[in-house]
């Protein structure tokens, strides 16, 4: 504890122990100073503190950096393994596969970027009685919809 040139208090922390430690993980995952603190049971200055000091974020730095080269290595892999989730899928159109396989496939293409095309349609404003059957006329035409007739018991 020092201070610093405009006479305010200062903490540096100069050995990490482990609590320390604890918040720079937390810290990595994007936790909020308020509830690493509560989750740690250690006051908010605490964390900030921590979260401030040099050590602490040469540390955070280093943890990043492995994060990020994790985080490419497993891009590359899932990149790599693209190529077999097709020849997968395609092994489904000819024979019966395990349907555990055929979701990891797919799984890997979405990871790789070739996922299902997802398309959000979205309608602001209001509609009318008369809109809402005439969508829903056009959809009947189209084959959206199926009309199903209710039969009385009899």
């Amino acid at each position: 504890m020092g201070r610093n040139p405009t006479g305010e208090r200062e903490y540096q922390i100069e050995k990490m122990w482990n609590v320390h430690h604890e918040i720079s993980r937390l810290l990595l995952l994007g936790m909020k100073n308020v509830d690493i603190a509560r989750q740690l049971n250690v006051s908010e200055v605490m964390v900030s503190y921590t979260k401030n000091s040099a050590l602490v974020q040469r540390k955070l730095d280093i943890m990043s950096g492995a994060r990020d080269h994790d985080a490419v290595t497993i891009s590359n892999r899932i990149k790599e393994l693209a190529p077999k989730a097709v020849e997968v899928m395609e092994g489904l159109l000819d024979s019966k596969v395990e349907m555990i396989q055929f979701r990891a496939a797919v799984d890997i293409l979405d990871r790789a970027g070739h996922g299902a095309v997802k398309k959000e349609i979205s309608l602001h404003g209001e509609l009318t009685e008369a809109d809402l059957i005439d969508i829903k006329n056009r959809a009947r035409e189209i084959g959206l919809c199926k009309t199903y007739e209710l039969v009385p018991a009899t």
